[in-house]
C-alpha cells in the first residue's frame, strides 16, 4: 500500500527527532535550517531574510473545507474537515519537509492522507487505558524535543517560538493531542509484537541478513573505459596493495565511486544485503583484512579489503525486526479492514490539477 503519510512514516519521524535533537545547534550554527516547502509560494519573498521565522510560513493548504464538513465516514465515526485540517498542520509542523507534499497534494494525494488520518483514528480507538497513557506522556517528551530544535534555529527566543507555533495555525495541545492519537495507533499494532514472535523470525534470516561490514573498495568502471582497460588497472591496484600502499590514499586517486571517494572508498557497519549480489559476496567470503582479487559486477570492477565483520544478535536486530513487523501490521490492518470500515469519502477538491 503506497503512503504519503502514513501512520508509521509519523512514528519514524518521532523517533527520529528524539534521537536527533542535539543536532539542531549545529545545524543553526551553520546557517542550514529545514527545507523550506513553500519557498516562492506564500509570497513571504519580500520578508527579512534574517528572520528565522520566515523559514516556517503556515502551510498552504492546497484546498478549501468547512470545519464542520464530514470528509470521511467510516463504521463507529467520521473525520471532520477541522480534524482533517489540524492533522495536516501538525503534520507540517513536526516535519515542514512533509508540508511540501500536503501543498502540492492532488486530489489523490488528499484522499490517501485522509485515509491514513481514519487509519490513525480506528486503530487509536483500540487502545486502552494505559496505552492512552504511555502515548500522551510520549507526545509530551517529543514536543519538548521538537521545540527544543526549532529553538535551535530561533536563537532560544521563547517569544519567537511562541510566534513561530501561532503562525503555524497549530497550538501546543493540538500537536501533543495529534501526536498522541498517532502514538496510540502506533501503540496498538506494536502491543502484540514481543521477543517471541520477533525470534522465529530472526532465526529464519539467512546469514547475510544478518551481518554487517565495513568494507573499503576501489571501483574501476567500465564506463569510460573498455572491460579490458578496466581489469588491467584493477589488477595494477591490486598489485600495489598487496605490497602494502596505502588503501584509502589510492581509493581517493582512482576509485569511480563518488560515494566512497572522500573516505578512502570505506563503507562502515553496513548491512551487507544492500550491495550489489557480487559485491555482497565478496564482502561475506573474503577474508577479513585481506585485499582480494578484483570482482566484477555490472558497474566495472572492485578491489575489496573486508576491515570488520559482524553477525548481529537477536538482541541488536530486534528494533529493527519489529519495525519491519510494524509496518507489515499496518500493511494487513490495510488490506483487511480498513477499505471496509470506511464508508465514504467527501475529500475536498484539489485547487491545482493532478500532474500529467
Amino acid at each position: 500500500m503506497k503512503r504519503s503519510v502514513a501512520i508509521l512514516s509519523s512514528a519514524v519521524l518521532v523517533v527520529a527527532l528524539m534521537t536527533g535533537c542535539g543536532k539542531a545547534e549545529e545545524n543553526a550554527q551553520s546557517n542550514q535550517p529545514p527545507a523550506n516547502q513553500t519557498d516562492g509560494q506564500n509570497g513571504n519573498q519580500a520578508a527579512d531574510a534574517n528572520d528565522p521565522l520566515t523559514q516556517f510560513p503556515k502551510l498552504t493548504l492546497p484546498f478549501t473545507v468547512d470545519p464542520k464538513a464530514v470528509v470521511v465516514e467510516y463504521q463507529g465515526g467520521t473525520v471532520t474537515g477541522q480534524e482533517y485540517e489540524e492533522f495536516l498542520r501538525v503534520i507540517n509542523f513536526m516535519n515542514p519537509q512533509q508540508g511540501g507534499m500536503i501543498e502540492i497534494a492532488d486530489n489523490d494525494a488528499l484522499k490517501a492522507f485522509a485515509r491514513e488520518y481514519t487509519a490513525t483514528k480506528i486503530l487509536a480507538s483500540r487502545a486502552d487505558a494505559a496505552i492512552q497513557k504511555e502515548s500522551k506522556d510520549m507526545a509530551e517528551k517529543t514536543f519538548e524535543k521538537i521545540k527544543g530544535q526549532y529553538m535551535g534555529f530561533l536563537g532560544k527566543d521563547e517569544a519567537k517560538f511562541t510566534k513561530l507555533i501561532e503562525g503555524q495555525g497549530v497550538t501546543k495541545e493540538k500537536v501533543i493531542n495529534q501526536m498522541a492519537l498517532i502514538n496510540d495507533s502506533i501503540n496498538v499494532l506494536k502491543k502484540d509484537i514481543n521477543d517471541a514472535k520477533l525470534k522465529p523470525i530472526y532465526d529464519s534470516m539467512d546469514k547475510a541478513s544478518r551481518t554487517t561490514a565495513s568494507v573499503r573498495h576501489i571501483l574501476i568502471s567500465t564506463e569510460k573505459r573498455t572491460p579490458e582497460e578496466a581489469l588491467k588497472l584493477a589488477n595494477d591496484l591490486e598489485a600495489r596493495l598487496k605490497k602494502g600502499e596505502d588503501f584509502a590514499k589510492l581509493a581517493k586517486e582512482f576509485t569511480d565511486d563518488p560515494g566512497s571517494k572522500e573516505t578512502g572508498g570505506l563503507y562502515e557497519n553496513a548491512d551487507v544485503t544492500q550491495w550489489v549480489p557480487e559485491f555482497k559476496e565478496a564482502s561475506l567470503a573474503q577474508k577479513v583484512g585481506e585485499v582480494g582479487p578484483p570482482v566484477k559486477t555490472d558497474y566495472g570492477y572492485h578491489i575489496i579489503k573486508v576491515e570488520n565483520r559482524k553477525e548481529k544478535t537477536f538482541d541488536e536486530m530486534k528494533d529493527q525486526l519489529r519495525a519491519s513487523a510494524l509496518e507489515k501490521g499496518y500493511d494487513e490492518f490495510g488490506k483487511t479492514e480498513l477499505d471496509k470500515l470506511i464508508t465514504k469519502y467527501n475529500v475536498p477538491e484539489a485547487k491545482h490539477p493532478a500532474a500529467k
